[in-house]
């Protein structure tokens, strides 16, 4: 019977592999036109980066005439060019000046000379696109010149970026080089006033997490909707009849947006919305009443029996006998006992908690509250909540005081928000495979930049294991023993619970490593920075967006450089090319490897009766030869990422449609 089943599984992966062909035949033959077209004309991209690079033999020129001056003259001419700008002057025609007199600031000031690649990453961010960068190609330095150039017209540039350390370094590191070519520098952070805020604002170039600004244009729709005052933002000019003075605001509307890690925000952060809620406060009893009951039933409850969740779709149903259960459990009544379906919703919801939520994965408890993990990135949300009664139902199932949080009062998606600027440019070292949805959805195209020296990263053949215990086993000795040659190695979880197991089986071990994820992320750029060290071993959740780079000793690249070692692969090919972006940076040697089990959280996506056949194939143990299997987990990869697509197309099809209807009817389509 083992046979059997063995049989099945093996034809099926067969099946898999044939149909995964088949999706890139069709991909290829639909591609062939376009393909004739690219050929006769060229790509929009490659047209953009040949302009950008155009501009190089100018640039330099300007730089070699600025270098022979003072640093005062630099200031001086700096300031003519404002003026330039501010007359009306073309700034694409003022790049070269602009990007010349900047490269010579950040030479003076920091030492660092622009390379001719991050002149051109320059040129194409300030024509409107997303460039693509290289791990290690010196984001931050390319960013100072398109924020330059757009600041000299003095109506704001907002630098955004994942998280707050990573704004503060950035432009506290380029604040003496703006300051050297006469522009001001804000820096946003959380818990600032509103007077900062503004300050911060009215500088010619801010620097701020991306949520910062979403959550800043809220506010300042919520003071809109209170009606203070007798003026209305020029930002809004549906809304003539509510006004609110300009002093107000903290904004002062949207010029041009550069966004780094573009493509964590683009597309990973796409489905969150930024919503700003009442005022969070401890529930009643009464009001925890529904809560409580539904987290006590849904323990009573069994999958298939009682309700249906399919993790392909994300889709949780009650079956009729699970109905006739809620119905018949003496639910509660009176006041806070909702009705039938309300009693429906709040089971599915704590269904969710428990079947689909997993402490130290989608979220941890710290003092006696429940913290969002960003399932992306590994960082820990403390601002965020889950809707719907969602975030209740995870608290009464961890057994922690319920909250009860009002209705939000206004929301808006990083789609919407983003697409308010009149122009929009950003970097990432991971968006190629999103570039025709990228354009879609934000009207910028991706531009894959060269990097500056060849890369030498070699990407090593996956491996795949029966089940987690055996492929923990074979990282430890696969660790031992580039520890012997001098390597050091990064390991990429998806979880902070699968960080702490590989964390324990390495101790058993006898091997010293350094432990990076949601639990001790005040760490995370001490850690980063020495995870390049002889000897050194680091696991860390998802290195999506770190935005710190791995710099290995002499040793360490003389034996062969960092070696990266993902234990699964994600559910977004970009997070792969994230973590093994790690290694070889710059030109430096390295290598990346991912090991993969058959009981892996991303097989999911072949739907759960596959799953469970593959699973119990993985604990027979019956097979030697499990790299057979290596195509199911490209299926499962490829129909997740569909998923995830088909998602935010949803969303941005029906918060366009709700923002027109609210807009027709003349209300604020982002207050509530």
């Amino acid at each position: 019977m083992e046979q059997s089943s063995t049989h099945r599984v093996e034809e099926s992966a067969k099946h898999d592999a044939g149909k995964l062909e088949s999706l890139n035949r069709k991909d290829r033959f639909g591609s062939q036109w376009k393909n004739q077209l690219v050929s006769w004309f060229g790509s929009p991209w490659d047209r953009r980066l040949a302009y950008a690079a155009l501009q190089v033999p100018k640039i330099r020129h300007w730089e070699s005439e600025f270098d022979k001056l003072t640093d005062f003259e630099i200031l001086e001419i700096s300031k003519k060019m404002k003026g330039r700008a501010r007359g009306g002057e073309s700034l694409d025609k003022m790049l070269p000046e602009a990007f010349g007199l900047a490269s010579i600031a950040c030479k003076r000031i920091l030492g660092m000379r622009p390379f001719d690649v991050q002149l051109v990453a320059g040129a194409v961010i300030h024509g409107g696109a997303l460039a693509e960068l290289a791990t290690g190609e010196g984001k931050t330095l390319v960013a100072s010149l398109p924020a330059f150039l757009n600041g000299l017209a003095g109506k704001g540039v907002h630098v955004a970026s994942v998280n707050d350390y990573l704004s503060r370094r950035d432009g506290e590191w380029l604040k003496p080089v703006y300051a050297a070519l006469g522009m001001t520098t804000g820096i946003l952070q959380q818990q600032m006033s509103d007077l900062d805020r503004q300050n911060a604002y009215k500088c010619d170039i801010t620097y701020a997490t991306a949520s910062e600004y979403g959550f800043d244009f809220l506010r300042d729709r919520l003071k809109i909707a209170d009606g203070k005052g007798a003026e209305t933002p020029f930002w809004s000019p549906w809304l003539a009849g509510n006004a609110t003075p300009a002093s107000k605001f903290v904004q002062r509307g949207h010029h041009f947006a550069l966004v780094d890690e573009a493509d964590n925000i683009f597309i990973d952060e796409a489905r969150t919305p930024l919503i700003i809620s009442g005022q969070v406060r401890p529930a009643t009893p009464e009001e925890q009443v529904v809560y409580l009951w539904a987290d006590d039933l849904v323990q009573r409850m069994e999958a298939g029996q009682h309700f249906i969740f399919n993790p392909q779709l994300q889709k949780l149903e009650l079956t009729a006998l699970g109905k006739h259960l809620v119905r018949y459990s003496n639910p509660p009544s009176g006041p806070h006992g909702d009705a039938l379906d309300k009693l429906h919703e709040a089971m599915e919801q704590a269904i969710q908690a428990h079947y689909r939520f997993k402490l130290n994965q989608h979220y941890l408890v710290d003092k006696n509250k429940i913290v969002i993990i960003d399932e992306f990135t590994g960082r820990r949300m403390p601002d965020r909540h889950w809707r719907d009664g969602l975030h209740q139902a995870v608290e009464a199932k961890e057994k922690i005081p319920v909250t009860h949080s009002d209705e939000h009062a206004a929301q808006i998606t990083f789609q919407s928000y983003f697409r308010l600027y009149k122009k929009l440019g950003g970097m990432t070292g991971t968006a190629l495979q999103n570039r025709m949805e990228i354009r879609r959805v934000y009207k910028i195209w991706v531009v894959c930049v060269p990097t500056n020296k060849p890369i030498l990263r070699q990407l090593w053949p996956d491996k795949v294991y029966p089940n987690e215990n055996a492929k923990f086993d074979a990282i430890v000795d696969e660790i031992q023993k580039l520890r012997t040659e001098g390597r050091s190695v990064l390991i990429g979880t998806r979880s902070v619970d699968k960080s702490e197991i590989l964390s324990q089986k390495l101790h058993d071990a006898g091997l010293i490593h350094q432990v990076l994820n949601a639990k001790n992320h005040e760490l995370e750029a001490k850690i980063i920075e020495q995870a390049g060290q002889l000897g050194r071993i680091t696991i860390a959740t998802n290195m999506a967006g770190r935005g710190t780079d791995i710099k290995p000793c002499k040793e360490v690249i003389a034996a062969g450089g960092l070696h990266v070692l993902g234990t699964e692969r994600h559910e977004s090919i970009r997070i792969d090319r994230q973590l093994a972006g790690r290694a070889g940076r710059q030109g430096d040697p390295g290598s990346a490897q991912f090991f993969l089990s058959l009981d892996d959280e991303l097989l999911e996506g072949l739907g759960q009766g596959r799953q469970m056949k593959l699973k119990n194939l993985g604990i027979s143990g019956t097979i030697r030869e499990w790299n057979k299997y290596l195509s199911m987990f490209k299926l499962a990869q490829h129909r997740v990422e569909r998923r995830h697509y088909l998602s935010r197309v949803d969303l941005l099809v029906h918060e366009k449609q709700r923002q027109e209807i609210l807009k027709d009817l003349g209300a604020d389509p982002y207050v509530d």
